[in-house]
């Protein structure tokens, strides 16, 4: 790393001086000073200066090398009330994925029912919840009595929410 020799220190400011070069005329023999085309107008902020505290950190200047990009997660404290709701919705879901791999014949998410919690309790009543339901479930190769158990099962606990 090449230590550029027009910058100094003053105090807490780093300053740029000025670069120029030295011509001399033939007709009166004085010296003439002429700026050069480019000058390095770069900044760097002032050093920090040290603390007590500041001996007990290094710090390392790594604009050259590189960084290693990061996965950054948000994490939320949730009030005991506010995560005893959360987990009881989080067991309804699991029991109707469940349920509904139970009632496809299926052991993983094949089947194509789009039931969701969530458009069911946005329903006002259990006659709309019910028909939604089985809107959802038409597809399902189970008798109608197991369904019916199924979607009965499912107004109950989607009450308690």
């Amino acid at each position: 790393m090449s230590r550029n020799p027009f910058r100094k220190t003053v105090g807490l400011y780093e300053v740029m001086a000025t670069p120029y070069t030295t011509t001399t005329h033939d007709t009166k023999g004085e010296t003439a000073y002429t700026k050069p085309n480019q000058m390095d107008t770069s900044y760097s902020p002032p050093p920090k200066p040290r603390t007590q505290e500041s001996h007990k950190n290094v710090e390392f200047n790594l604009k050259d090398q590189h960084k290693e990009n990061k996965k950054k997660y948000l994490t939320a404290k949730y009030g005991a009330h506010q995560m005893f709701l959360i987990k009881k919705r989080l067991g309804v879901e699991m029991w109707i994925f469940d349920e509904l791999r139970k009632l496809y014949n299926c052991e993983n998410d094949d089947h194509d029912c789009e039931l969701e919690l969530e458009d069911i309790l946005n329903l006002d009543t259990d006659t709309e919840r019910r028909d939604y339901a089985l809107q959802q479930l038409q597809d399902v190769k189970q008798p109608p009595d197991v369904v019916n158990a199924f979607i009965e099962e499912l107004l109950q606990r989607a009450k308690t929410l």
